[in-house]
């Protein structure tokens, strides 16, 4: 949101860094300016500064991809939340008690953001880690928290869109909207290879005062499909 204190080069430098934490591979800087939609001068001159900090690193293709400094920034970030410690706690004794994988999550918009994770010793295929954000339609900890808005809230944040994953995703304003009228009557919700094939997952929505979670956040077991029952 413009305001009468934009600075355009500590934007540039905030969205390049959130475009390669979501893209899968590393990037060109002709391509960061043509996805910004900034001038490749300002693209130069910002990644050149960041690479200098270790915010992002340069590969031997000339392309670009996130530095060491971001992990960093990421490991104090979660140190110093509020949930942390209770949190972990109880994922680590949810996961050794199932033996499947057991993440936290809140929403960001249309994308659910993984902020823990703890792998059972059941866990072997997963798409899921630390800061990876996925879209919330796909995944039985987006759709619990989606469930929690109203259908005109949902619609505006899809914008039309509904990303899809495997061929079981829900793809469309309709299917989501049946299956969050579900998930509100039932209380938790299921993904069934919607995220990821021969995957299911079940997850519950939890009451939060994180400031950083403003739309709550919710706590799923994920399993290989065959265990689901």
């Amino acid at each position: 949101m413009p305001t009468d204190y934009s600075a355009p080069a500590a934007a540039c430098a905030a969205d390049l860094l959130e475009l390669l934490a979501r893209s899968d591979e590393p990037l060109s800087l002709a391509e960061i300016a043509r996805r910004l939609g900034r001038t490749k001068s300002l693209v130069f001159r910002v990644a050149k500064e960041l690479e200098t900090r270790d915010f992002i690193q340069e590969t031997s293709e000339g392309r670009f991809w996130l530095g060491i400094e971001v992990l960093k920034l990421g490991g104090s970030y979660i140190s110093q939340s509020e949930y942390t410690e209770a949190a972990r706690r109880v994922l680590q004794k949810l996961s050794n008690e199932t033996g499947e994988t057991v993440n936290m999550g809140t929403l960001r918009g249309a994308e659910v953001l993984y902020l823990e994770k703890w792998e059972g010793a059941n866990s072997v295929v997963t798409v899921s880690h630390v800061g990876k954000q996925i879209p919330a339609n796909c995944t039985a900890m987006g759709k619990v928290l989606l469930a929690r808005l109203m259908d005109e809230e949902v619609e505006a944040r899809f914008k039309g869109t509904y990303p899809t994953l495997t061929s079981a995703s829900l793809g469309s304003y309709a299917t989501l909207v049946a299956d969050l009228d579900t998930i509100r009557v039932r209380g938790y919700a299921v993904d069934l290879g919607e995220t990821l094939d021969g995957r299911a997952c079940v997850s519950i929505a939890l009451e939060s005062s994180l400031a950083s979670a403003e739309d709550g956040v919710a706590v799923s077991i994920s399993m290989a499909m065959h265990r689901y029952e």
